[in-house]
């Protein structure tokens, strides 16, 4: 891939796709995340593009497109929504809908935990974009709090496909080549395996462990210390909620993908009923 401007010190002041870039919203170790407003509609939206310094290592800009296929191929108020894909100077991007508010992750920070109740009336919508995504063939494979967005008008979405693959993707055997985060993949991300949306399943359980108990599921001194207790340890019993919450939340932490529930919403159903009846949820 060939990189013009560098976004990082060319984008922000000038007109990227009609966009006018305001300023720099964000960094991460592949991308980068600007507030820009339509020229002519005056709509607000983020922009993400990748990295120059990272563009023509593993694919990169490959996988770029890919999230942006993926996320181009959904329509649910359960995810973000994209409104284009192109190139500046060589430089792919993505515009994106502009979620103001915070991650999971951002309130766990601040809460340490969260009770089973609220835990399930934040995250339905989110199981439900999942599902959503199941049902069109796309797997997130990089379920966890920081790419679930707590939306300040009440939404939860889950955003980041950065990672996205298509339903009997197959990985490679190289221990060193999986994709995800080591906290909350299924233990077949570590594996050859083919994949379909059950291992959303389990990182998504992983995550509401990690909100009803203040810590993840597994833990260790390092990554391969987590992967190998996921691989060779049953899952954890969750402790301080009802015993059906916690039985059902180890449930879709089986290592065994067949045992796990087929829909991140047939989870929360099963997690409702632990608590002795339904809960109220979110926009869906």
């Amino acid at each position: 891939m060939v990189i013009g401007v560098d976004p990082r010190t060319g984008w922000v002041g000038r007109e990227v796709g009609g966009y006018h870039v305001l300023r720099a919203l964000g960094e991460g170790g592949m991308g980068l995340v600007f507030l820009a407003e339509h020229r002519l509609l005056g709509r607000k939206a983020a922009i993400k593009t990748i990295r120059p310094d990272v563009a023509q290592e593993q694919n990169f800009g490959m996988r770029f497109q890919v999230e942006a296929r993926a996320i181009a191929t959904l329509d649910h108020p359960g995810v973000v929504r994209l409104y284009d894909f192109a190139f500046e100077q060589g430089v792919p991007y993505m515009v994106l809908e502009l979620v103001q508010g915070q991650t999971l992750e951002d309130v766990l920070e601040n809460t340490g935990r969260l009770h089973p109740k609220r835990v399930l009336e934040l995250l339905w919508p989110a199981a439900a974009g999942l599902d959503h995504a199941h049902i069109r063939g796309v797997i997130h494979r990089d379920v966890k709090p920081g790419n679930i967005l707590l939306a300040d008008d009440g939404r939860t979405l889950m955003t980041d496909f950065g990672l996205a693959c298509l339903a009997g993707f197959t990985l490679a055997t190289d221990p060193d080549s999986f994709l995800g985060t080591p906290d909350y993949i299924a233990p077949e991300q570590m594996s050859d395996a083919a994949l379909d949306g059950r291992a959303d399943i389990y990182s998504f359980a992983a995550v509401i462990y990690e909100c009803v108990t203040g810590q993840k599921p597994f833990l260790g001194k390092s990554w391969i210390e987590v992967a190998t207790r996921r691989l060779t340890e049953p899952p954890p019993i969750a402790n301080g909620v009802p015993e059906a919450f916690a039985r059902s939340l180890a449930a879709a932490m089986d290592r065994d993908p067949l045992r796990r529930p087929v829909r991140a919403t047939q989870l929360m159903d099963e997690l409702a009923g632990g608590l002795g009846g339904t809960v109220v949820v979110g926009p869906m």
